[in-house]
C-alpha cells in the first residue's frame, strides 16, 4: 500500500532527488489528492448504483409519456442555475486536467497525483448532472440526498488543499491555486443549492407527495416541449429529434405535429398586446395611440425576451473575438522556442498556461462553442418572439376589421388591398424587425471591439484601415436610402401589376367571352415591364451593396498591411497578420447586415405608422341594451356630441329614461359557445376606449322613442357614404317598422333601396337624425343583394354557425326550392361551395343566402332583392313558402326589397324610394286611396294576381322538377376546389435546369466561372500574405530590418504582389455580383411572361376549381421570391460552397493528416443535412400551405362583413381566425426549432474542424515542417469554414424552398391550354352556315356579344369599361348610355365618361352595373348577342323600357335571351324550352303558351 502511495506521488524514482521540505510538501499534497480522488471515485460508484435503481424502480411510474417516446420533465427548484453552474464546473475541471497534464509535461518524472484526481473529478462532474437529470425526469427528488454527502466532502478537501497551497506561498498568479479557489466557490454554491432544494421540497418529510406534471405534459396531443426539457436538450434541441426521425421516414403531416402550446397561441399573445395597447391608449391625451405609442406597446408586451436575446447575442459576439486572440497566441507559441523539462515538481502559472498553443486550441474550442450556443439560443428567442408579435398583430387587425363600417371602404378611406397588406405585409415587416432588431445593438458593439483589438495588434495602421470600413458605412447608408426609394417605386409598380393581374383573374370569364384576354395580358405585361425597369435600377444599388460588403474588409486589410511596416517600423509577422485578418473578417457580417437592418427598420417604422392609423380608424359604435319599446317613457336620452367626437353618428340604441332592461334574444349562441370568455363586443369597446356601463348624463338632448309595437324607427335621417361629401345619398328618411310584419321596399334602379338597408344596418354615416332599435345588439338575419357565400359545404352555408336541426333544415330547403338542386350536386348538401359560390348559378346562390336567413332564429329578417335571379315559378314558390310562409308563421319582422311588383299587394307595409328619399309609404290599401296613379302604374307592369293558379302551377312545377335525374354521386366528398399541389421530396433537377435555361446558358456558366475565379484570387491573396508574414517572422528572428526602407526589394515584392492580387479579387467580386443580379432579372422576366401567357389560355374549368388567391399567389409571392431572393441567395450559396472547399484544400495542403479527422466529419455533415432537409422541406411546405387558409378566411370575412355583423357572429369568426393562425404557427414554430437543431449540430461540426485544424497545424509546426504563416492561414480558413458550413446548409435549404416558387410557376406554364371546339360528341354547331369548329376561339368570341348574369366592371374609367379597345367615339359611347338608361346619370358626374370606377364598382348600384354591361354590348354591335339574365337586378319599369330598346337597337342582330321574367320574352319570335339538357319545346311564344306544356306552366306561374 505504501509502495502504491509512493508511486502515486512520483517518489519511487531513485534519480529524483529532493530536499526534505520538498518531499514533505509532495507527500502532503499527494495525500490530499488521494482523498480527493477517493471522494470523486466514491461518488462515481454511488451515482452509477443510484442510476440503476432509478431506472429499474421508476420505469413503470414515469410522470409522462407520449407516442413519440419523449418524456417530460418537472423541473426542480433552481433548475437553470444548477445547469449553468455545472457547465462552469465541467470547464474548470477540464482546466484542472489540462493544468495537471501540462505540469506533468514540464516535469522530468511521472507524478500521477497531478492529473489522475482531475480525471476522476471530471468524470464526477459529468456524472453528477446525468444523475440529477435522471432523478428529475423520474420526479424522484429523494435521490438527490447523495449530493448532500458529496458536496460537503468535496468542499472540505478543496478548502484544506487551498490552505496547503497558501502556506506554500501560492498566489492567484499560480494556476493551481486559482483553480482550487474556484472549485471551493463552486462546491459551496452546489451545497447551498442542494440544501435549498432539500428544505423546499421536503422530500423526506411526512406527507411528501411527488409533483403533478403540468397539464400540457399530460396532453398527448401537445408535443412541443421546449420549455419542459432539461437545459442540455434545450440548447441542443435533442428533444425534437422525433420530428426529424419521423420526417425522414415519410413526409410530415400537420396532424403529426400535435397542438400548439398555450403560451404560443394567438389568443394569449393577442391578450398581452391588447392589454398594453389599451393602457397606452388610455394614457394618450387624445385617446388615440400614435405610432410611437404602438412601438412602446411592442416593447412592453414582448420586449423581455428581446432583451435576453440581445444579451446572449453580445456574449456570443464577445466569445467570437476569442478566436482571433487565440490565433495570435498559437502563432506566438509556434514561433517561440520550446521549454525544457524540470527535475522537480512544476506548477504551471496562469500566463504560462494560456501561452501554450494546445491550451489555446482548447480555449478556442470553448469560445467558439460558447459563441455558437449563445447565438443559436438568441436566434430561437427572437424568432419565437417575432412569431408572437406577428400573430398578435394579425389577430388585432382582424378584430379591428370586424368593427369597420362599410362606408370606410366605399368612401375610399381604406381598400381591401390595403387591409390585406396590413394583415400580411405589415405584420410580417414588424416580425422581421423583431428577428433582426437586436443587431442594432450588436453591430456597433462588435465593430467597436474589433477596432479596439485591431489597434492593440497593429497600432495606428489598424485605425487607418478600420477608418476605411467606418467611412464606407455612410456610403452604404446612402446606397440603402436610395435603394429604399427605388424599392418603394418598385413596390408601387408591383402593386399595380398585381392589381391588374387580380382584375384579369377575377374577370376571366367575361374576358374569354369577349376575347379580351390579350388586352389585359398586354396591360399586365406593360406593368411588369415598368416594374422590371425599377428592378434594374434597384439592381445597380444591390450590386453596389454586395460589392462593398465583400470588398470593404479586403480593401481595408490591404491598406493596413501596406502601411504597417512604414508606420510601426516593424516587420509584418504571422501572428499580427492573421490575427488582424481574422479581426477584419469580423466586419463582414456587420457590413452585410447593416443595409439589411436599415431597410428592415425603415419598413417596420412605416408599417407601425400604417397600423397605428388603421387602429385609429373610425368604427361602428357598440352600445348596451336599451328598452326603447317601453310605454312609460316618451323620450330617449343620447349624447349630443357623438357626431363631433367620432365624425359620424352610427346606429343608436337609445336607452329609455328610468329603465334598464336586458336583451333576451341577443347573445345566446355566443354565451353557449364561450361561457368563460367576454363577448367580442367588450373587446371592440375596449379597443375604442369605450366603457359599456358608462353613461353621459350632462348636456343631453331628448329624442322621441320607438312607439310600442315597432321594432325599428328612423327619425329625420340623412345618410352618406363619404363624410367629406356635401351630397347626401339618403335624406329626410322617417319610417317605422312594425313587429311581426312584412315591409316591402320598392323603387327604380339607383333610388336608394340598398342604401336604406345599409343605413338600417349601421353601415352608412348618419349625418343627422336617428336610427332607433327596440332591442340592443339584436342579431339580424340578412340576405344581401349580392349573395355572400363561404367556401364551405352547402349545409354549413345555410346553418351558418347555428345549431343544426334536421327538421328545420329540410323545411327551409323545401321553402327555398333547393332540394332539386341538392339532389343533382355530387355530394348533396355536403357538396363544397366554391370561392364566391363559383359552382352555383346566380339563382342558386341567392336561394342559399335566403335559406340562411330563414334557417336562423333571428326575430328580424332583412332581404335585399333575393328574388331577382329566380325564374317565375321558383320565385313564387320561395315568396309564398318562405317569406309569407315560414317568416309569417314564426311572427318574424321582415324587410323585403324587391323589383317583383306582383308581390307588393301581399305586404303589410310598403315603402317607395325615389332619388334617395321615401316618396310614399303605407299599406297597399292606403296607397290605393291616396296615390292611385302609382298603384295603377304597378298594375300596368304586372298581370293581376291569381293565387290559385300560382299554387296549382307550383305543384305542377315541383312534379316536373322531381323528374330530373339525380347526378351520379361520383364524388362523395363533394369537393370542388382542388387541393393545392404539394410536392414531396427534393426539388427535381429539371427545375434547376429550367431556371438555368431561363437565365441563359452563357450567363449560367459565367456565374460559376466568376465565383470560382473570385475565390481563387482571394485564396491567392491569403497565401501571399502567409509568405509575407513568414518572411517577417524570419526577419524578426534574424534581426533584419526593412520596415523603414520603402525601397527594400523584399518589401516591394510582397507589397506590390499583395496589392495586385487584391485588386484582381475585387474586380472578380464586382463581375460576380453583376452576373448574379442581371441573370436573376433575365430569369424572372422569362418565367413571368411564359406563365402569364399560358394562364390566360387555360380553360374556364381551371378557374372554377382553383381559387383566385392561389393563382394570384403565383403572380405575387412566388415572383417576389424569384425577383428578390433567389439571385442574392444563389450568389451567397455558391460563394460559401467555394469558400468551404477552399478551406478544406488549404488545410489539406498545409497539414495533410488534417484529412483524417475531417473526412468523417464531412461524411457526418453530408448525412446530417440529408436527414435534416427531408423534414425541413415538408415543414416549409406546411408553413406555406397553412398560410393560405388564414388569408382566405380574412378575405372571406372582408367580403361578408355586413352579413357577419348582422347575424352577430363576430365571436365565431374571431375564434376561427385564432384557430387558423395557430394552425399556421405550429408549422412555423417547428420549422424554427428544427433549424436550430441543425444549426447547433453544424456549429459543433464546424468547431470540431477548427479544433482539428489547430491541432494538426500545431503538430506539423512543432515537428518543424510548417511555417507560422501557414499555420495562421489554416486556422483562419477553418474558422471561416465553421461559420459558413452552417450557412451552406441553411442557404441550400432556403434555395430548395425558393426553387419551389420556380416549380410552382413552371407547373402553371405546362398546364394544357384551351382546346378548339372540336370535341363535340355528335353533330355540329353552325353560325351563318359556318361550322364553328373550323374557326379559332378568338374569332368566334369576337363575333358574339354576351351580357353575363353577374355584372363585371373593371378598375378604370367609364370610357374604358365601355370600350377597352378605345376604338369608338364619344358619340357612340353616349348613344349606348342613352339606350341603357344611363346617360342622365353619367352626364351629372363631374368627370363624365372619365369618372373612375372605385374598387368593386361600389360607387354604382348593382342595377346600374348591369346597365353598364348592357351598354358595353350595345357598343360592340355584334351580329349575335346573348343576354344571360341581363335585367335581373333592374326594376320592372326600366326592364320594360329596355325591352322596347332591344327591338329597335338590335334589329340587325340575332338576340338570344336567357330570362326568368317570362313576360320579357313574350314578344320574342321564338322560344326554346330546356329540360335535363334537352330542348323540349320550340316555337312561337304566343302558340306555346296555349299548349299544355312546360312553357305554358311557366307563363301561368308568372301571372
Amino acid at each position: 500500500m505504501e509502495d502504491a502511495f509512493i508511486r502515486f506521488c512520483g517518489l519511487a524514482n531513485k534519480n529524483d532527488s529532493h530536499k526534505p521540505s520538498e518531499v514533505s510538501f509532495i507527500e502532503e499534497i499527494c495525500f490530499t489528492e488521494s482523498v480527493n480522488f477517493l471522494v470523486h471515485l466514491g461518488f462515481v460508484l454511488c451515482s452509477l448504483v443510484g442510476l440503476t435503481v432509478i431506472k429499474c424502480r421508476w420505469r413503470s411510474i414515469t410522470t409522462f409519456n407520449i407516442d413519440s417516446g419523449l418524456r417530460g420533465w418537472i423541473h426542480f427548484p433552481w433548475h437553470y442555475i444548477r445547469w449553468i453552474l455545472t457547465f462552469f464546473y465541467i470547464f474548470i475541471s477540464a482546466c484542472c486536467l489540462a493544468d495537471g497534464i501540462l505540469s506533468q509535461f514540464y516535469s522530468m518524472f511521472d507524478r500521477p497525483f497531478i492529473y489522475i484526481p482531475d480525471v476522476a473529478q471530471l468524470a464526477s462532474c459529468v456524472l453528477s448532472i446525468i444523475y440529477y437529470d435522471v432523478a428529475e425526469s423520474a420526479n424522484a427528488p429523494m435521490f438527490l440526498v447523495l449530493f448532500i454527502f458529496h458536496w460537503p466532502a468535496a468542499l472540505s478537501i478543496n478548502v484544506f488543499k487551498t490552505y496547503q497551497l497558501y502556506t506554500q506561498k501560492f498566489t492567484t498568479s499560480d494556476l493551481t491555486f486559482l483553480l482550487v479557489c474556484t472549485l471551493v466557490t463552486i462546491y459551496g454554491s452546489f451545497l447551498i443549492l442542494e440544501l435549498g432544494i432539500f428544505f423546499k421540497k421536503g422530500y423526506f418529510c411526512p406527507g411528501y407527495s411527488r409533483d403533478i406534471p403540468p397539464l400540457e405534459l399530460q396532453d398527448p396531443e401537445k408535443k412541443f416541449h421546449q420549455s419542459y426539457v432539461n437545459v442540455l436538450s434545450q440548447i441542443t434541441y435533442t428533444w425534437i429529434s422525433w420530428v426529424l426521425k419521423s420526417g425522414y421516414r415519410e413526409p410530415i403531416k400537420m396532424e403529426d405535429l400535435g397542438k400548439l402550446p398555450q403560451e404560443e397561441t394567438a389568443q394569449k399573445n393577442f391578450d398581452l398586446l391588447k392589454m398594453y395597447y389599451d393602457q397606452q391608449k388610455a394614457k394618450a391625451p387624445s385617446g388615440r395611440a400614435g405610432s410611437q405609442d404602438l412601438a412602446k406597446v411592442y416593447v412592453k408586451a414582448f420586449g423581455g425576451p428581446f432583451l435576453i436575446a440581445s444579451g446572449l447575442k453580445i456574449i456570443g459576439d464577445l466569445a467570437g473575438l476569442g478566436g482571433p486572440l487565440c490565433i495570435d497566441g498559437i502563432l506566438r507559441f509556434v514561433s517561440a522556442e520550446s521549454k525544457e523539462s524540470e527535475k522537480g515538481i512544476h506548477f504551471v502559472s496562469f500566463w504560462e498556461f494560456i501561452s501554450n498553443g494546445y491550451v489555446l486550441a482548447f480555449l478556442m474550442l470553448c469560445t467558439v462553442l460558447l459563441q455558437n450556443v449563445c447565438l443559436q439560443i438568441s436566434y430561437y428567442i427572437v424568432i419565437r418572439d417575432g412569431i408572437h408579435i406577428k400573430t398578435a398583430l394579425q389577430t388585432m387587425i382582424y378584430l379591428k376589421v370586424l368593427s369597420l363600417p362599410t362606408w370606410v371602404f366605399s368612401g375610399g378611406h381604406l381598400t381591401v388591398g390595403q387591409i390585406i397588406n396590413h394583415m400580411s405585409v405589415d405584420a410580417f415587416q414588424i416580425m422581421m424587425a423583431a428577428f433582426m432588431g437586436y443587431y442594432i445593438i450588436a453591430i456597433p458593439a462588435q465593430i467597436i471591439l474589433a477596432v479596439l483589438l485591431l489597434y492593440m495588434q497593429l497600432g495606428y495602421s489598424a485605425l487607418i484601415g478600420a477608418s476605411i470600413v467606418i467611412m464606407l458605412i455612410p456610403l452604404q447608408y446612402f446606397i440603402s436610402k436610395r435603394f429604399t426609394s427605388i424599392q418603394r417605386k418598385t413596390m408601387e409598380c408591383s402593386d399595380d401589376r398585381i392589381k391588374k393581374s387580380n382584375e384579369m383573374l377575377q374577370s376571366i370569364k367575361l374576358l374569354k367571352l369577349y376575347s379580351w384576354e390579350g388586352i389585359f395580358v398586354k396591360a399586365v405585361e406593360m406593368a411588369r415591364e415598368k416594374e422590371l425597369k425599377y428592378l434594374l435600377k434597384g439592381a445597380v444599388y444591390v450590386i453596389a451593396t454586395l460589392f462593398l460588403t465583400q470588398v470593404t474588409p479586403i480593401f481595408a486589410t490591404m491598406v493596413t498591411f501596406s502601411i504597417y511596416s512604414s508606420v510601426s517600423g516593424s516587420p509584418l509577422t504571422a501572428n499580427k497578420a492573421f490575427t488582424a485578418l481574422a479581426l477584419f473578417d469580423k466586419f463582414n457580417a456587420p457590413l452585410h447586415l447593416l443595409p439589411v437592418i436599415i431597410k428592415i427598420t425603415v419598413n417596420a417604422v412605416v408599417s407601425t405608422c400604417r397600423l397605428s392609423s388603421f387602429f385609429n380608424a373610425e368604427e361602428l359604435k357598440r352600445t348596451t341594451a336599451s328598452p326603447i319599446g317601453s310605454t312609460e317613457a316618451e323620450y330617449c336620452l343620447t349624447p349630443p356630441d357623438t357626431s363631433d367626437r367620432n365624425g359620424y353618428m352610427p346606429v343608436e340604441l337609445v336607452q329609455t329614461e328610468g329603465k334598464d332592461v336586458t336583451d333576451q334574444s341577443n347573445n345566446r349562441n355566443d354565451l353557449l359557445d364561450h361561457p368563460d370568455k367576454p363577448h367580442l363586443d367588450s373587446l371592440i369597446n375596449d379597443c375604442n376606449g369605450a366603457k359599456p356601463d358608462e353613461s353621459i348624463v350632462d348636456d343631453v338632448e331628448l329624442l322621441p322613442s320607438c312607439s310600442n309595437g315597432n321594432v325599428l324607427e328612423i327619425h329625420n335621417g340623412c345618410f352618406t357614404w363619404d363624410r367629406n361629401s356635401d351630397k347626401f345619398v339618403l335624406q329626410d328618411i322617417s319610417m317605422k317598422i312594425s313587429r311581426s310584419k312584412v315591409t316591402v321596399i320598392i323603387g327604380k334602379v339607383g333610388s336608394g333601396k340598398t342604401s336604406l338597408i345599409s343605413a338600417i344596418l349601421g353601415e352608412m354615416m348618419t349625418v343627422s337624425g336617428h336610427v332607433v332599435w327596440a332591442s340592443a345588439n339584436q342579431p339580424l338575419a340578412y340576405c344581401a343583394q349580392t349573395a355572400w357565400l363561404r367556401n364551405a359545404s352547402l349545409q354549413d352555408n345555410i346553418v351558418f354557425e347555428e345549431r343544426f336541426d334536421e327538421e328545420r333544415f329540410q323545411t327551409v330547403v323545401e321553402a327555398c326550392a333547393l332540394q332539386p338542386d341538392i339532389d343533382i350536386l355530387p355530394a348533396g348538401r355536403l357538396t363544397e361551395i366554391g370561392e364566391k359560390g363559383i359552382n352555383l348559378s346566380g339563382g342558386q346562390k341567392q336561394r342559399v343566402s335566403l335559406a340562411r336567413a330563414l334557417y336562423s332564429r333571428c326575430s328580424v329578417v332583412i332581404l335585399d332583392d333575393p328574388l331577382s335571379a329566380l325564374d317565375a315559378h321558383v320565385g313564387s314558390h320561395v315568396f309564398h313558402q318562405g317569406i309569407m310562409g315560414i317568416l309569417k308563421r314564426e311572427h318574424r319582422t321582415t324587410l323585403f326589397v324587391t323589383h317583383k311588383l306582383e308581390y307588393v299587394e301581399q305586404a303589410d307595409y310598403i315603402i317607395v324610394m325615389q332619388d334617395g328619399k321615401i316618396e310614399v309609404q303605407g299599406t297597399y290599401k292606403d296607397l290605393s286611396e291616396q296615390n292611385p296613379d302609382i298603384v295603377k302604374a304597378w298594375k300596368s307592369l304586372t298581370a293581376k294576381s291569381d293565387h290559385e293558379k300560382d299554387k296549382e302551377t307550383e305543384v305542377e312545377m315541383e312534379d316536373e322538377v322531381s323528374k330530373m335525374e339525380k347526378k351520379p354521386n361520383d364524388n362523395l366528398r363533394g369537393k370542388l376546389i382542388q387541393e393545392e399541389e404539394r410536392e414531396e421530396g427534393s426539388i427535381p433537377i429539371q427545375i434547376y435546369l429550367s431556371y438555368a435555361r431561363a437565365i441563359g446558358l452563357f450567363f449560367s456558366f459565367f456565374i460559376i466561372f466568376s465565383v470560382i475565379t473570385k475565390q481563387s484570387f482571394l485564396v491567392a491573396v491569403d497565401f501571399w500574405l502567409a509568405e509575407w508574414s513568414s518572411a517577417g517572422n524570419h526577419s524578426e528572428t534574424t534581426g533584419t530590418q526593412y520596415g523603414n526602407n520603402m525601397e527594400s526589394p523584399s518589401l516591394n515584392h510582397f507589397l506590390y504582389g499583395y496589392i495586385g492580387l487584391t485588386f484582381s479579387g475585387i474586380l472578380c467580386a464586382l463581375l460576380s455580383s453583376l452576373a448574379h443580379v442581371i441573370s436573376g432579372i433575365r430569369a424572372s422576366k422569362y418565367l413571368f411572361i411564359k406563365m402569364l401567357q399560358n394562364v390566360a389560355t387555360l380553360p374556364l374549368r381551371f378557374f372554377e376549381t382553383t381559387p383566385v388567391g392561389r393563382i394570384l399567389n403565383r403572380f405575387s409571392s412566388d415572383f417576389k421570391t424569384i425577383d428578390d431572393q433567389i439571385p442574392s441567395n444563389l450568389e451567397r450559396l455558391m460563394w460559401h460552397i467555394v469558400l468551404c472547399l477552399s478551406a478544406i484544400v488549404i488545410n489539406s495542403v498545409v497539414a495533410p493528416f488534417f484529412l483524417l479527422p475531417v473526412i468523417p466529419l464531412l461524411v457526418l455533415y453530408y448525412f446530417l443535412q440529408m436527414y435534416f432537409r427531408a423534414s425541413s422541406r415538408e415543414l416549409q411546405r406546411l408553413d406555406s400551405i397553412t398560410k393560405s387558409p388564414v388569408f382566405a378566411h380574412f378575405s372571406e370575412t372582408l367580403g361578408g362583413l355586413t352579413t357577419i355583423r348582422a347575424y352577430r357572429h363576430e365571436d365565431s369568426f374571431f375564434q376561427q381566425i385564432l384557430n387558423k393562425i395557430d394552425y399556421n404557427t405550429i408549422a412555423y414554430l417547428y420549422l424554427n426549432t428544427v433549424n436550430r437543431w441543425l444549426g447547433i449540430r453544424l456549429d459543433f461540426i464546424g468547431t470540431s474542424i477548427v479544433f482539428a485544424s489547430a491541432l494538426c497545424s500545431l503538430l506539423t509546426a512543432t515537428l518543424g515542417y510548417l511555417q507560422a504563416g501557414l499555420v495562421g492561414l489554416a486556422i483562419l480558413y477553418a474558422l471561416k469554414m465553421s461559420t459558413y458550413l452552417n450557412w451552406c446548409i441553411r442557404e441550400f435549404a432556403e434555395m430548395e424552398m425558393q426553387m419551389n416558387a420556380v416549380e410552382r410557376v413552371n407547373h402553371y406554364t405546362t398546364l394544357p391550354s384551351e382546346q378548339q371546339l372540336k370535341e363535340i360528341g355528335t353533330g355540329c354547331i353552325k353560325v351563318d352556315g359556318l361550322d364553328i369548329s373550323s374557326v379559332t376561339l378568338d374569332h368566334l368570341r369576337q363575333s358574339i356579344s354576351i351580357i353575363p348574369q353577374d355584372p363585371i366592371l373593371f378598375n378604370g374609367t367609364i370610357r374604358f369599361n365601355l370600350d377597352p379597345d378605345l376604338v369608338h367615339s364619344d358619340e357612340e359611347l353616349w348613344e349606348a348610355l342613352e339606350v341603357a338608361q344611363l346617360k342622365s346619370m353619367v352626364s351629372e358626374l363631374p368627370e363624365g365618361l372619365n369618372t373612375l370606377m372605385t374598387e368593386g364598382s361600389e360607387n354604382f348600384s348593382l342595377g346600374q352595373r348591369q346597365l353598364f354591361c348592357i351598354a358595353r354590348a350595345l357598343i360592340k354591335k355584334s351580329k349575335i348577342i346573348v343576354m344571360d339574365e341581363a335585367t335581373a337586378s333592374v326594376d320592372m319599369e326600366t326592364d320594360a323600357a329596355f325591352q322596347t330598346v332591344i327591338h329597335t337597337a338590335f334589329t340587325n342582330s340575332t338576340v338570344l335571351i336567357i330570362a326568368h321574367r317570362i313576360r320579357t320574352i313574350m314578344d320574342c319570335k321564338r322560344v326554346l324550352v330546356m329540360e335535363q339538357g334537352r330542348i323540349v319545346e320550340d316555337g312561337d311564344p304566343q302558340t306555346l303558351q296555349h299548349n299544355d306544356g312546360l312553357f305554358a306552366k311557366l307563363v301561368k306561374a308568372a301571372k
